[in-house]
């Protein structure tokens, strides 16, 4: 009977060894920045990503991974696969489709997150692209109520908003400037929305003329996606005493008082939401997802300065606007039909 006894109770304890070993079990994430981080804009919200997965999922191990120059991406992906130690590689932007798939011909097995871009045909990523419809839309509506608050035109019947672009391209063309159009009209048809290409992407000086000229013509607000240019057409706000819209990152504290608000694509909100898709099982790899201001992915920067700066009236229109994108009650995809139609 105590030989029998025994045995139970090392089998026990066995069983519960072996139930605490897999409930300790790291699983292990690395997010690969082609590029790097230290003074890029992406830092601020994949290390908000990382922190909050950190705090949030105690078993969950995150390195994050600089890359560098662009002709070391491929390389650098190859040799953090190959030491086979991760669940899970979240990598982001343009530059890296071609690179998954050739690194995805030699390690079939990985499982990768791609932000910011799209890659088909691969079963093993994921991609999610953010909505550019939504942060145009997002970007004319607060555009268009500053319009109205501080009109420059010298005719308040007429107010004016300004889109910039470093060069035409089809998301600007289909939908990030339908979008900001749709934006600013929803806030008041009579809006005119004046949109300029500076012809490449790093020329402030070029951007700054073209701001100017806009300023001129009694542009409030100008949303500027200029690349290396977007220094320019803030200046030219400075200048002006005129205001700036800035996005994909919180730049507010660049220049406060003239950037005002900065419309966001939420990588930190999007690192959590996948590696909690991936610990539930229920990441679609193979699939590409588009998400907007519903999925928490578009958003407004709202911090101390934007608080300070924006008036509390354009705040609450603002985020009364962006609720009723949530409940439904907006229909994005019907205002931009209707604004290519016009």
């Amino acid at each position: 009977m105590k030989k029998r006894g025994l045995s139970i109770v090392v089998a026990m304890a066995l069983a519960l060894g072996l139930g605490y070993g897999l409930a300790q079990q790291t699983f292990d994430v690395a997010v690969f920045f082609p590029g790097t981080l230290g003074g890029n804009p992406l830092e601020p919200p994949i290390t908000a990503g990382v922190t909050r997965v950190r705090q949030d999922f105690p078993n969950v191990t995150v390195r994050v991974v600089e890359g560098g120059a662009a002709s070391d991406w491929e390389s650098g992906l190859t040799a953090l696969v190959a030491t086979q130690t991760y669940e899970l590689i979240i990598t982001l932007t343009d530059g890296m489709p071609q690179i998954l798939q050739s690194v995805t011909a030699m390690f079939p097995d990985q499982k990768y997150v791609l932000l910011d871009s799209a890659v088909e045909g691969l079963p093993n990523v994921y991609s999610l692209m953010y909505s550019d419809e939504a942060l145009g839309f997002v970007g004319g509506v607060f555009a268009g109520l500053l319009s109205k608050n501080f009109s420059m035109s010298g005719d308040s019947a007429s107010p004016k908003v300004g889109l910039l672009a470093g060069t035409p391209y089809p998301q600007m063309d289909n939908k990030i400037h339908p979008g900001y159009a749709a934006g600013a009209h929803y806030v008041d048809p009579s809006i005119e929305v004046l949109f300029a290409a500076v012809g490449d992407w790093n020329n402030p000086n070029r951007a700054r003329d073209l701001a100017l000229n806009m300023f001129s013509r009694g542009t409030t607000a100008i949303m500027s996606i200029t690349g290396g240019g977007d220094p320019g057409v803030h200046k030219a706000a400075s200048e002006t005493g005129r205001y700036a819209i800035a996005v994909n990152t919180n730049q507010n504290a660049s220049m406060p008082g003239v950037i005002l608000g900065s419309v966001l694509k939420r990588i930190d909100n999007s690192i959590h939401s996948a590696v909690e898709a991936a610990l539930a099982g229920t990441l679609a790899y193979g699939t590409t997802d588009i998400a907007g201001v519903k999925e928490g992915a578009i958003s407004i920067a709202d911090d101390d300065l934007y608080r300070e700066f924006v008036p509390g009236s354009i705040r609450d229109e603002l985020a009364s606007v962006m609720a009723a994108i949530v409940s439904g009650e907006i229909d994005l995809t019907a205002l931009l039909q209707a604004e290519l139609g016009n």
